[in-house]
């Protein structure tokens, strides 16, 4: 069930979802043409898939200081540059406490979302 969500932007969105275990924090965001940066997001722990889009993944601890908040990340990049990234928390902010152990959505359910498709226009 999706608790809160929006932010108008239509590079970035989120949305915070309780699927009866707690509240989980679930971000999007969409950015143009980043291959300048491609080294810096993409390093020895990426893969390369065969259509050339490259993805990372991320766990760890999370960036804003909630007590006990773990993030997890999928960062995608096309070949045109095109990147989409989909973290997803085990509280309803950065910021506060974590309301469960794990992120509501698992690595490949965000492995699937940063690879849909309609994210990749023309492809």
């Amino acid at each position: 069930m999706v608790k809160k969500s929006g932010d108008g932007d239509t590079s970035f969105g989120y949305a915070v979802v309780d699927d009866g275990r707690g509240r989980s924090l679930v971000q999007v965001n969409v950015q143009p043409d980043m291959r300048d940066v491609a080294g810096d997001l993409f390093g020895s722990g990426a893969r390369t898939l065969p259509d050339g889009t490259r993805i990372a993944v991320h766990q760890g601890p999370g960036e804003k200081g909630g007590d006990g908040v773990v993030m997890w990340t999928v960062d995608t990049m096309r070949t045109d540059g095109r990147r989409v990234v989909v973290s997803a928390f085990n509280a309803e902010t950065q910021q506060s406490a974590a309301t469960r152990t794990a992120p509501a959505l698992t690595v490949e359910q965000m492995r699937k979302i940063a690879l849909d498709p309609k994210w990749w226009p023309g492809s």
